[in-house]
């Protein structure tokens, strides 16, 4: 029987490319807001504003909309750092083996098998590396 703390972790690692394609999606989102903002005169005089008058209602919102984004930015980055974290303590043939079975999907009897052990020997592998590992932190 595998704790919470270790099936938590398998979650989030089943959740890692995610968490990558996620900070990839907000960097865009957030790209896209300052050049918007670019366009709000009064925030940079070499620009030619894309409107007569000052829009700052368009500009506090495209700034708390920067805020927002840089903030879930940030949360994503957390996890994907505190995944790596966990998975360096682990030693090489067994961190592969998870990133190939949970984060990427793979069946766990072909891992198994590459690496000459049975299904459940490397699923308990695993899971004794991850505890270990979380003790570590």
């Amino acid at each position: 029987m595998q704790s919470k703390e270790v099936r938590a972790f398998k979650n989030e690692l089943r959740n890692y490319t995610y968490y990558l394609s996620r900070i990839t999606t907000l960097e865009n989102s957030i790209e896209w807001c300052f050049e918007r903002l670019g366009g709000v005169r009064g925030i940079d005089p070499s620009k030619e504003p894309t409107h007569v008058q000052p829009n700052k209602e368009l500009e506090w919102k495209l700034r708390n909309d920067i805020e927002v984004l840089e903030a879930k930015k940030k949360r994503m980055e957390a996890k994907i750092n505190e995944i790596d974290q966990i998975l360096n303590l682990i030693e090489l043939p067994l961190q592969e083996a998870l990133i190939d079975v949970y984060a990427k999907g793979e069946k766990c009897i072909k891992i198994a098998d590459k690496l000459n052990l049975s299904s459940t020997g490397l699923q308990k592998r695993m899971n004794k590396a991850i505890e270990e590992a979380l003790r570590e932190i």
